[in-house]
């Protein structure tokens, strides 16, 4: 059902569409080998992801986020990479924002959508959302982070880590929800930085 839900998906936004311009990038294969080409739209919902990949022969493949590694393509703004995760058993794409010694930081895609059926015909919808995932070196799962739950999980994470410096100031100018990327950043780069648990 997931499946066809994803396939659904895709085929909908664009028969409508709604699809932006491909960029010049690859795709991760799971065994690490990069095959070239554009990267397409990214469909997110909050249960599959599927990436649009036009190889350099000009075929067109919807790719599931639980079949490949990531992917990565450059436009204006520059280098963009994406890596798949399993996430409460769905596999969705997330762009990687930040990788470091203690902690990963990743965003979900910031346009969510769903396809649902009223009176017998198919609708689709779409929802901005700013949604950011911690993973800690050595845990399987990334934990959801987003401006409800920031302050709680952010000095939960810095108590653990003992890192008592980084939870006070959770909340502070400089340190608030639309800083997480810094806060992160930082976090890495500090040398005292040990391991922490979630």
């Amino acid at each position: 059902m997931k499946q066809l839900y994803a396939i659904l998906l895709v085929l909908f936004f664009t028969a409508a569409g709604l699809c932006t311009d491909p960029a010049r990038g690859y795709i991760v294969t799971k065994n690490g080998k990069q095959l070239t080409g554009y990267i397409g739209d990214i469909y997110h919902s909050p249960y599959r992801g599927v990436v649009t990949f036009i190889n350099d022969f000009g075929t067109v493949y919807n790719i599931e986020a639980e079949r490949i590694r990531g992917f990565v393509f450059s436009n204006e703004q520059g280098y963009t990479a994406y890596e798949s995760k399993q996430l409460r058993g769905n596999w969705i794409y997330l762009r990687i924002l930040e990788k470091g010694g203690a902690v990963n930081l990743y965003q979900s895609p910031e346009e969510e959508y769903t396809l649902s059926f009223k009176n017998g015909m198919m609708t689709a919808d779409s929802r901005k959302i700013t949604e950011y995932w911690l993973e800690v070196k050595g845990k399987k799962q990334p934990v959801r982070v987003n401006r409800l739950n920031f302050r709680r999980k952010l000095r939960r994470l810095f108590r653990k880590a003992g890192a008592p410096e980084y939870r006070e100031k959770v909340g502070s100018e400089g340190y608030r929800f639309r800083d997480l990327p810094e806060i992160i950043r930082e976090y890495n780069k500090d040398k005292s930085v040990k391991h922490w648990d979630i």
